[in-house]
């Protein structure tokens, strides 16, 4: 599996494309909004930076789950299934190549914080920050994954893209959710973006993660694994 994990995650990050779009945009957004919105008020900049960094998050692993529906097209998982690699192994390394390649995304976003708005925060408090937010993206590389096992290598990237936006939009990732009705709260609240954001708040105040977000997350990690089973064991048994 390490090696298989260490395939996947040096194909990916030798994209510029990737590098580009994924990991570069959220940081443009995060600098542009920060000027625009941020100038009075150093709280508002932190707030961006969590949010423009769980966008970045979100995006790197859900693009990154769902290019395994090119993978399919071409058969290179039939080929695997060749090997010793079991399913587990597969599914696996699949999902922490996700949670890998997300790292850059969030680091990224933080850097730009310190160096071009000054945000200063101590050791520990980075630490949990970006361990925090690291943890909290694997709902949604899970959901990648099954976006790539349910999707053709033409539908992929508009089937990732929409999942993408819509859990940035309805997650509060775009827009302060007190700026919007109040379902929209409610709404949010079942959602793994939101959760992955209030993740990295909390560790801003020094806190650790709320006991709704963690049940929230590890219910979609629970229904979405499910799912990915239960079609990758019928992409399986199709051959």
């Amino acid at each position: 599996m390490g090696a298989l994990l260490t395939f996947e995650v040096s194909r990916i990050v030798r994209s510029p494309r990737f590098f580009l779009f994924t990991v570069g945009f959220p940081l443009v957004m995060f600098l542009v909004f920060s000027s625009v919105y941020g100038r009075s008020d150093p709280s508002t900049v932190d707030y961006l930076m969590i949010s423009m960094a769980a966008y970045g998050a979100v995006a790197a692993s859900i693009v990154t789950g769902s290019r395994t529906a090119i993978e399919r097209q071409v058969g290179w998982n039939r080929q695997l299934r060749l090997t010793p690699l079991s399913s587990v192994d597969y599914l696996v390394s699949k999902v922490a190549a996700a949670m890998v390649v997300t790292l850059p995304c969030l680091v990224l976003v933080f850097a730009g914080g310190v160096l071009f708005e000054h945000v200063s925060l101590g050791v520990g408090t980075w630490t949990q920050l970006l361990v925090f937010c690291w943890l909290g993206v694997l709902p949604t590389a899970v959901l990648g994954l099954l976006i790539g096992l349910l999707a053709t290598g033409d539908s992929a990237q508009a089937m990732g893209m929409v999942s993408m936006l819509a859990l940035s939009m309805l997650g509060g990732l775009w827009f302060p959710l007190n700026t919007l009705p109040a379902v929209m709260t409610t709404v949010a609240q079942a959602l793994p973006s939101y959760w992955l954001a209030e993740f990295g708040h909390e560790a801003l105040a020094g806190n650790a993660p709320s006991l709704q977000g963690v049940i929230t997350m590890a219910a979609w990690v629970a229904a979405v694994g499910a799912l990915v089973v239960v079609r990758y064991r019928r992409d399986t048994a199709r051959g």
